[in-house]
């Protein structure tokens, strides 16, 4: 199977894409203003982004021990007084506080991800997960990555934070965050058309600098690649990953198409047995055979057409689609069984087989007992954000069978 790891240098508005297979090996790498095509023409597993853009930032904040839920609910009263604009035109997420009490937070403006990120889904682009590109380093203890793309930079700790800003100004704050974080090492990405940079003017001169010069960003991008991680995905709640209904339903076409035969078989011999005493009984009984038995030439032939039609019902196999309906069923009769607990939505992520869903209850228990219901069903359940809405709490619940 193929993935797609691609680049939005959004100050350009391109996108720069490199496709390789399940071992990592390059397959194909391009340019483009759009993804439509490419996605179009491929069979792809896997689509994964990382944004570059000075529009979109990080926040290193400490926060009180706490669920994450609750951590979450306090963000906007703790970032309101750092940023332009009011806390509602933002989208944010975080990651988990760390043994020193913080937590990352990417803020990003909704009207960003409205235009950018519906605009992809509009084309049909489903992606799995998608980053700043400051955050989405692989980070050893002691390291950090600089990225030098002429006016703009980026300053990158992995998950712990970065930020994307001038070069000049990134350059001009090096030793100060350098010093903050401890690092010993510098892994510099820098275009190699830029004049060299006298890094003793920079840094520490105990620091090591590691030096990777790159035509482009495209080439940035293969030659990162195996550094890259998705540490902070900004597709979460209103913007997570949406259900491709039409490549499902293509992948189902069997399995649905059996089964619409046969109910509708089943159907008609129920108007049988409504109109057995009409004279013409017999002779829909000898269609329904013709008809079941030129679609399903393999069944043996019988006289009892109820009980070969009911045979075919309960062998009947959804083979691929079978854990979904379960899983879906499932959830059905966890949601309606409790009273206090609503759907508010749904995400089903085919490559991974596991469900993202939004639950609406009246207090954190209700939440816990859906949760252990799935666990006792043989479920792995992670709960993740939760925000309170008036009297009610919305809370994202991941679902995967073990």
């Amino acid at each position: 199977m193929e993935n797609l790891t691609f680049l939005l240098n959004h100050p350009k508005k391109s996108y720069f894409w490199v496709i390789c297979d399940e071992s990592g090996a390059l397959i194909e790498k391009g340019q483009s203003k759009s993804l439509k095509d490419i996605v179009s023409q491929k069979k792809l597993n896997k689509i994964e982004g990382f944004i570059f853009s000075p529009l979109l930032s990080n926040k290193k904040i400490e926060v009180p021990p706490a669920r994450k839920s609750q951590i979450l609910e306090s963000i906007p009263y703790l970032l309101e007084d750092n940023i332009l604009g009011k806390i509602k035109d933002y989208h944010f997420v975080m990651t988990n506080r760390n043994e020193s009490g913080e937590v990352n937070v990417s803020l990003i403006p909704k009207t960003f991800m409205d235009q950018e990120i519906n605009h992809l889904y509009e084309e049909g682009i489903h992606i799995d997960s998608l980053s700043l590109l400051d955050t989405g380093f692989k980070i050893n203890k002691s390291e950090s990555f600089l990225v030098i793309f002429k006016e703009f930079s980026i300053f990158s700790l992995g998950s712990e934070w970065g930020w994307c800003s001038e070069t000049e100004t990134i350059l001009s704050t090096l030793r100060k965050s350098l010093d903050e974080f401890n690092c010993t090492s510098l892994n510099v990405y820098k275009l190699d058309q830029l004049e060299e940079i006298d890094w003793q003017k920079y840094i520490q001169s105990d620091v090591i600098v590691n030096c990777i010069e790159v035509n482009n960003e495209l080439d940035f991008l293969e030659k990162a690649l195996p550094f890259l991680k998705q540490n902070l995905n900004i597709l979460q709640n209103q913007y997570a990953p949406r259900i491709d209904w039409k490549e499902l339903l293509i992948n189902w076409r069997y399995a649905l198409a059996t089964a619409s035969l046969v109910i509708a078989f089943y159907f008609l011999q129920i108007s049988l047995e409504i109109n057995q005493n009409n004279s013409l009984a017999s002779e829909l009984e000898e269609k329904s055979k013709s008809l079941f038995y030129a679609d399903f030439p393999e069944e043996l032939q019988s006289n009892d057409i109820q009980k070969a039609l009911k045979n075919k019902l309960r062998n009947l196999s959804f083979s691929e689609s079978e854990p979904f309906l379960i899983t879906v069923q499932n959830l059905t009769q966890v949601i309606s069984n409790n009273e206090r607990v609503s759907l508010f939505s749904i995400n089903y992520d085919m490559n991974r087989n596991q469900f993202m869903v939004e639950i609406q209850c009246s207090q954190f228990e209700d939440l816990e007992a859906v949760k252990s219901t799935f666990l006792q069903g043989g479920y792995q359940v992670e709960v993740g954000s939760s925000k309170r809405v008036g009297n009610s709490i919305l809370s994202e619940i991941l679902i995967r069978k073990s």
